[in-house]
């Protein structure tokens, strides 16, 4: 259950628990004597008014004196407590000084003690000190009632409950508690021997009325007892006999202490020493509830008034009744003792009690006050001087320290005194020390702000850096999608910024890097931040409104690196390729948002300098693929997914099969038959190649072998051998291990080599062919004309022949540009005693052409498809060249 939950039931419920507690007091009070009593119920309903606001203390103290007055007949004068708590109510809630014991006296000074004198004189017609005693206890009761309900309020939780259960307590000063130990020390003893007294005093007076009628009533009999019972004419009361009791009644009668009534047993009344008023009703007396009983004949006898309107109003004639029967004469005798005349004694004497307390009570309280003073002069003293004490002494305020002849008190002023010494040292110190601390402090801001600096910006360029983006990124709150405004980032990588590097030097690499971000700065706004991640990479996140924005911006990007460098004199040209990628539509964390950044930005640098490109899923698809086999090439290559397909070569003159291309393929159990122009590449990037390599040329040479041993024609087969190999310089051992391996001869091998395999060193590429032909091995020159070597260098090459590519054999019929091609390089292969091979032959009009050039070998689909190594062997035994060369 909650606290609120919690305060909502208990506060109703601790209400009502003061309100019945309210009820209770009010119905059980606690009587002293002669109608005089002493109730605490405004002391409840005070604390109710007081916890729970005017309104329902007010709306509590209005039902139980009602309840009191209407239900149970209490005097109408209850009303006056019920005056107090309203006028006390709004004093507490129209002032702000906490005096309500003060605010009490006056009450019943000015307000309280009057009323209750009027009531009493408009009732009485007279002011005595009876009258005097009911309105000073109904005085002192209220007081007692206010003087308790504050010593609760102030050390009981005193927040009211109406604004919740978290209670405070107020700070209470020392004089205050004394006067509150003095008052109860003196208010409890004084109410405790006041009732004792009045319990004391009302047995003493039942017992000695008791006496009194018993007494009188043994005398009566002693003296009747003598009559002859049988000449008594008691039949009325003008007999003799009845004269002589009504004699003998007035004797021991007193006029002003007791009443005789003696009757007959028919309830004749025949004695009175009274005035006859209602003798014969009380000789029968009957005990009522208002009645009490001392003993089986003896009652007190309170009559009851059917208005009240004083408390003490019907013990005015209350009297003590003693009845007994005069046997063996037919006589009753009734003995009433009345109240009235114990009732002003008791009255008299309780007046002196209240009048010495209230005496008592003002010479303590002045008494108190000298003791406080004395005893708190210094402890006061001390408080007020200890108040802001730091404050003082750093003002250098002069302090006098107060005096007390209170050991404990001089002590305390004695060890204040010697802190405050200390102290003053301290502040001194501490002064030194704040000066020592600024001047430390303000190195440490400026180590915090260079420290910052180096933290989230460039040192070399000034933008901010990776872990500056890192922070950006955590403002832009991508886990909310909805709140977050659509924003582009852009990867830019500089292109060809390693060959500054490599041939300028890194200085000039960092100054031309300082210049670029220059350059990009200028693009920065609101909408636009530049980032320095590392090297060459930037990064720019630009919010937008409309994607033209975003192609804008790119192209700014791009377009800012036209005008040239100038670095040291020198001009140096940059460009930059930007990927593109977009939140929310490319991916929603900003790892995958740079990913496909990263990824679109490799896509336009293969465009060309100076390109962006926007991220394309079909482009990561394309990368996972390639990733995909470029893991499973090693597999591939262990798990024997690899073969060789073989192509013929068909002599130009003879028409028949005089060699081969091996061609490799893979059979991948995910992606099926994957072409060599999809996986190579893969494979020289990640250096698989060469195990490739290495693999087809001992294949292609145990195939070779193992044809000639199964009495096929003897001629070559042609490889494929990657630069990336060309230029390692195991190539010829491998190459003569292998040939040792497979025992076929170096004549029956040929190595195809592109053009662009000399591009990087054309003499160490020339050295290492005259090698392999020194060994017998021939040498082809594959995709002659699509490469990068220039013609003068053709004629040191040692080869043995070379390929026309398909790309020029295609609409060779039909281009004319093509045909003069062809021709010149048959021609000028033919000059340079060089066998030209034409690949990629589809066509009779193909081969009709290229046979009319004189090309000296075919090879393409037009004879024959590559074919796996036994399809290839039948189709060797199968093959009909004379029929075949033919040309149409």
């Amino acid at each position: 259950m909650t606290l609120k939950r919690l305060s909502s039931l208990l506060l109703p419920a601790l209400f009502l628990a003061g309100l019945a507690l309210a009820l209770f007091c009010e119905s059980h009070e606690l009587h002293l004597i002669f109608g005089l009593s002493l109730t605490f119920t405004n002391m409840v309903l005070l604390l109710l008014t007081r916890y729970y606001g005017t309104i329902y203390g007010f709306s509590a103290a209005t039902a139980v004196y009602a309840v009191s007055i209407f239900v149970w007949d209490k005097p109408y004068s209850q009303a006056i407590f019920l005056l107090e708590l309203i006028v006390l109510g709004l004093l507490m809630r129209w002032s702000k000084r906490d005096r309500i014991v003060l605010a009490d006296g006056l009450f019943w000074l000015l307000i309280g003690a009057p009323a209750m004198l009027c009531v009493y004189y408009l009732t009485y017609q007279t002011i005595s000190i009876e009258i005097g005693l009911m309105v000073i206890i109904l005085a002192a009761n209220g007081l007692f009632n206010v003087l308790f309900a504050d010593i609760l309020w102030r050390y009981l939780p005193n927040r009211r409950l109406k604004k919740g259960l978290a209670f405070q307590q107020r700070p209470l000063y020392f004089s205050t508690v004394l006067f509150h130990i003095m008052i109860v020390s003196i208010a409890l003893p004084f109410l405790f021997y006041i009732v004792n007294n009045s319990w004391n005093t009302y047995a003493s007076l039942s017992n000695y009325s008791l006496q009194l009628a018993s007494n009188t009533g043994r005398h009566i009999y002693e003296e009747i007892r003598n009559f002859e019972a049988n000449t008594m004419q008691l039949t009325s009361p003008d007999t003799p006999e009845a004269r002589n009791l009504q004699t003998l009644a007035q004797r021991y009668a007193s006029e002003d202490q007791y009443r005789i009534i003696i009757t007959s047993l028919s309830g004749e009344v025949l004695a009175d020493s009274g005035n006859n008023d209602n003798a014969a009703a009380l000789a029968r007396f009957e005990p009522a509830d208002s009645d009490y009983k001392i003993q089986d004949n003896f009652y007190l006898h309170v009559p009851e008034k059917k208005v009240r309107i004083l408390p003490d109003q019907e013990w005015h004639e209350a009297d003590y009744i003693y009845n007994t029967d005069l046997g063996p004469l037919p006589l009753h005798l009734t003995v009433l003792v009345p109240m009235r005349h114990y009732q002003e004694q008791v009255y008299g004497q309780y007046t002196g009690q209240f009048a010495f307390l209230i005496l008592f009570f003002i010479s303590a309280a002045i008494v108190g006050q000298i003791i406080n003073r004395q005893l708190l002069r210094g402890l006061t003293g001390l408080t007020a001087l200890t108040t802001n004490l730091p404050g003082k002494l750093f003002t250098a305020h002069k302090t006098e320290w107060p005096k007390s002849r209170i050991y404990e008190i001089r002590s305390l002023i004695r060890n204040f005194r010697g802190m405050s010494n200390k102290l003053v040292h301290m502040v001194q110190d501490s002064e030194h020390n704040n000066l020592l601390l600024k001047e430390q402090t303000n190195r440490l801001q400026q180590s915090e702000k260079k420290l910052h600096s180096l933290a989230y910006y460039d040192e070399l360029t000034g933008l901010p850096n990776r872990l500056h983006f890192l922070e950006y990124t955590k403002s832009l709150d991508l886990d909310n999608s909805d709140r977050t405004l659509p924003f582009a980032v852009m990867f830019a990588d500089l292109n060809r910024f390693k060959q500054v590097n490599d041939t300028l030097g890194h200085t000039v690499g960092d100054r031309l890097l300082n210049k670029v971000a220059g350059r990009f700065s200028g693009i920065v706004s609101e909408q636009c931040k530049v980032f320095r991640l590392s090297g060459d990479e930037f990064l720019f996140v630009l919010h937008y409104e409309n994607i033209s924005d975003v192609q804008r911006t790119a192209q700014v990007i791009c377009d800012c690196l036209d005008e040239p460098f100038d670095i040291n004199g020198r001009s140096l040209y940059m460009s930059v390729s930007v990927g593109i990628s977009v939140f929310p539509f490319d991916g929603d964390e900003m790892d995958q948002i740079m990913r496909n950044a990263d990824i679109a930005m490799y896509v336009a640098k293969e465009q060309g300098d100076g390109f962006y490109h926007f991220y394309d899923s079909l482009i990561e698809n394309q990368r996972a693929e390639n990733m995909q086999l470029e893991n499973d090439l090693k597999s591939a290559l262990h798990g024997g997914q690899f073969t060789l397909y073989y192509q013929p070569k068909i002599d130009a003159g003879s028409g028949e099969v005089i060699g081969a291309e091996a061609l490799i393929r893979w059979m991948h159990p995910d992606f099926g038959v994957v072409s060599p122009a999809k996986f190579i590449p893969l494979a020289e990037n990640s250096g698989t190649i060469l195990d490739i390599d290495e693999w087809v040329l001992r294949e292609a040479c145990r195939q070779n072998k193992s044809w000639q041993s199964q009495g096929l024609a003897k001629f070559p087969v042609a490889v494929n051998i990657s630069a990336r190999h060309f230029y390692q310089s195991n190539l010829i051992p491998m190459i003569t291990r292998i040939l040792n391996e497979t025992g076929l001869a170096p004549e029956c091998l040929v190595l195809e080599i592109t053009e662009g395999t000399l591009i990087h060193n054309v003499e160490y590429g020339v050295q290492v062919m005259e090698d392999l032909r020194k060994m017998g091995i021939h040498i082809s020159m594959d995709d002659f004309g699509t490469g990068y070597s220039s013609l003068s260098q053709l004629d040191r090459l040692p080869i043995n022949e070379m390929k026309l590519d398909r790309s020029f054999i295609q609409g060779l019929v039909e281009d004319s540009k093509k045909s003069s091609i062809v021709r010149a390089v048959i021609e000028l292969g033919h000059h340079m005693d060089l066998r030209v091979v034409a690949e990629g032959i589809e066509s009779p009009d193909e081969l009709r052409y290229l046979t009319e050039l004189e090309c000296d070998q075919f090879q393409g689909y037009y004879f024959s498809k590559p074919l796996p190594s036994q399809e290839f062997s039948s189709f060797v035994r199968q093959w009909d060249g004379s029929a075949l060369i033919q040309i149409p």
